[in-house]
């Protein structure tokens, strides 16, 4: 059967000859192509320029928090929130704004400003990495034990452990979890945790467990 005579306007789509067949798809499409590139090469740059913003922003947030340590060291808690909340303000993306923040949390706990620092901690969380929420959970925990509010530790310290992406991590909050609810008078609400610890043979909270678990039976009627 004879073949339909092409028309010079198919011929480009119908070519038999792949280089002929690519050579005109490249010239046709020649705009759209450069513009693919262009935007991968923008996009390459902008990478480029990102990472070394990056490691830039690192190095100096690790400076900062090396430099206001020092007077938290050296106990002056006044000087170094100061210098720590400059630190976790300017540089809260970086590890070292973080821990600067974690550091100024103790500071304001020294300084009997319990709020403060859980206020601190707790508006971070959001926005802090996911290796430093339980760390930062902990730390408003803390700040509740200080103030006597075991319930509201307790709470801490749960969230704290669902944050937490390690068993021996988890299982030291969950720990905490249970001890400040039995602080707070929960028994009902600690045993359940304890017993699930105490299920976790050769781990460092199975033996604690245990123990709690015969001083709540001893507690209930």
């Amino acid at each position: 059967m004879a073949q339909a005579p092409r028309t010079a306007g198919s011929s480009a789509s119908l070519s038999d000859d792949p280089i002929e067949s690519l050579t005109t798809w490249l010239q046709v499409n020649s705009k759209p192509i450069a513009m693919v590139v262009g935007g991968v090469a923008v996009a390459a740059a902008a990478v480029f320029l990102y990472r070394s913003t990056t490691a830039s922003t690192r190095e100096k947030a690790s400076a900062a928090l090396y430099t206001a340590q020092q007077p938290f060291v050296e106990g002056k808690y006044a000087e170094a929130e100061t210098a720590l909340k400059k630190v976790a303000d300017g540089f809260g993306s970086t590890a070292s704004g973080q821990q600067a923040l974690l550091m100024l949390a103790q500071v304001y706990y020294e300084q009997k400003k319990y709020d403060e620092g859980i206020k601190a901690v707790e508006q971070a969380v959001g926005s802090a990495s996911a290796e430093f929420k339980p760390s930062l959970q902990a730390m408003a925990a803390s700040g509740y034990e200080l103030k006597g509010d075991m319930a509201k530790a307790a709470e801490a310290y749960g969230k704290a452990a669902a944050a937490s992406r390690f068993e021996t991590e988890k299982q030291t909050f969950q720990a905490a979890q249970a001890r400040s609810l039995m602080a707070a008078g929960k028994l009902a609400d600690a045993k359940p945790i304890w017993e699930s610890l105490a299920q976790l043979d050769g781990t460092q909270v199975q033996q604690e467990a245990q123990v709690r678990l015969g001083e709540i039976a001893g507690k209930q009627p």
